[in-house]
């Protein structure tokens, strides 16, 4: 994995030193947490995750099992920045809890200052160890769940399934790729990301040689591999494939396993219901909210979460590839244009 590369590290350990470890506070405490949650009221919590099912799904079980109303703002990621920003710099600080990818939250702890550390909470104890070891800033991020990345595949051109990264390489595929971007924030540049790390400046020098074309409409483009104007489209959200059911597509994920994407919950700085801020990121860890992201096709990061995966994802490998460290975005979006001109 790549060293921080510039990232205040000092800043970095100073938010760590500032939060208590996972098993400092006692349950009496927790206790009391939960109790100025409930006086608080109400949390607000702004998501990059538009149009997902799984936000209303757990804002209406916290709702229901500890009585606090919760407030939801959806917008895009980059809108989601732009407003905790103003807030900050206006000193009128509206959200409490804030839910974007790994990366994004890491340059807004530290390039923005607006996130807070969390502390302790119970549910961290039931975090996979590959989660709570490899995420070191999680006093500012709680990794909640993974966007999961596979390929989509048409079914009807019969070209058959690439059972590796490096098949895609094959002279069968020249000019039957479709892409997100991967010169810019978003998907394609965590598959550029992971796959680099994984297979090396090569890999992609190849790729490069099957005239790929570039896209930024993720959903237009699962039809244009259904209508068999591409043949393969990639990276692919897997949690998407239920909704393409009955069209000549399906999802590959490679030997070598699936990229994925953490998503996160912060605290963001001078959030006005702290104590429910807190609770609500416990409760993303919880049973019930775990099982919701599973079912909605979302990598649980519980060390058991329950097995709910959607029609035609249970037989998915379940295995990873990786994702993305948390270093410089800009330093990765300028080695994809160096490669892909």
């Amino acid at each position: 994995m790549r060293n921080a590369l510039g990232y205040a590290a000092g800043t970095l350990l100073a938010l760590l030193a500032g939060a208590p470890g996972a098993g400092a506070q006692t349950a009496a405490e927790w206790d009391k947490t939960v109790a100025a949650a409930k006086a608080e009221g109400s949390v607000t919590f702004y998501t990059a995750l538009v149009g997902n099912k799984t936000t209303k799904q757990i804002a209406d079980g916290f709702r229901a099992r500890y009585g606090i109303r919760v407030d939801v703002l959806e917008v895009r990621a980059t809108e989601l920045r732009e407003r905790l920003r103003t807030e900050k710099v206006s000193k009128r600080v509206l959200a409490d809890v804030v839910n974007t990818s790994g990366v994004q939250t890491r340059e807004i702890a530290i390039g923005d200052g607006a996130i807070e550390t969390f502390g302790p909470l119970p549910g961290i104890a039931a975090m996979q160890p590959e989660f709570v070891a490899s995420w070191l800033d999680r006093a500012v991020h709680l990794p909640i769940f993974n966007l999961r990345y596979g390929l989509l595949l048409n079914t009807a051109l019969g070209a058959g399934a690439p059972k590796s990264y490096a098949d895609l390489a094959d002279p069968k595929w020249k000019g039957k790729i479709l892409a997100d971007e991967f010169r810019a924030a978003g998907g394609g540049q965590s598959f550029f990301v992971v796959t680099h790390d994984a297979f090396g400046r090569g890999f992609h020098e190849k790729l490069n040689g099957q005239a790929i074309v570039f896209t930024r409409d993720q959903r237009a483009a699962e039809r244009r591999i259904a209508s068999g104007e591409y043949s393969i489209y990639l990276p692919f959200l897997l949690n998407y494939l239920p909704s393409l059911k009955g069209l000549p597509v399906t999802a590959v994920v490679p030997g070598e396993g699936a990229v994925l994407t953490p998503y996160s919950a912060s605290m963001v700085k001078g959030a006005p219901h702290p104590n429910a801020a807190r609770l609500l990121m416990d409760h993303m860890l919880s049973a019930e909210a775990q099982g919701i992201y599973a079912g909605e096709g979302l990598g649980a990061v519980t060390a058991t979460p329950p097995d709910k995966a959607p029609e035609g994802l249970r037989g998915l490998s379940a295995k990873s590839l990786g994702s993305r460290p948390m270093d410089p975005e800009d330093r990765m979006v300028k080695l994809a244009v160096e490669i892909y001109k």
